[in-house]
């Protein structure tokens, strides 16, 4: 497994040299989604960026982000792929609806940050993220 880093650590390596970022900070109480646009390419291409902190103080709890594609203002499909010690893994299997630079590829790609684990094999209900 490679060397897991702390947030600073990340920041530091891979961030922005004037270690200026924009924050959207949730708290318990609120429920609330907090919306953030981003455009790309003139416009043509966007992402509406939903945050939202979920189940607050239970086991269950954790931080979604919700992904809204759109291209040339039409809503729009992503494809989505993991990330980890340098290999890919794939997000969708091919029965997916459509698809995105030739990827499985759907209208909402959802983000959950929570309860952490390693999964024993791909079979494995009991080892939830």
């Amino acid at each position: 497994m490679a060397e897991t880093k702390t947030f600073r650590e990340f920041l530091d390596a891979y961030g922005r040299p004037d270690g200026q970022y924009p924050v959207v900070d949730l708290d318990t109480a609120d429920q609330q989604r907090h919306t953030v646009i981003v455009s790309y390419a003139g416009g043509t291409k966007k992402a509406l960026v939903q945050f939202m902190g979920l189940a607050a103080g239970t086991d269950n709890e954790h931080l979604c982000l919700d992904v809204h594609a759109f291209v040339d203002d039409l809503e729009a499909r992503s494809s989505v792929f993991g990330m980890e010690n340098g290999a890919r893994y794939a997000g969708f299997d091919q029965t997916t609806p459509g698809r995105s630079h030739g990827q499985p590829a759907v209208r909402l790609v959802a983000v959950l940050i929570g309860a952490q684990s390693d999964t024993a094999s791909l079979g494995d209900t009991t080892a939830q993220d």
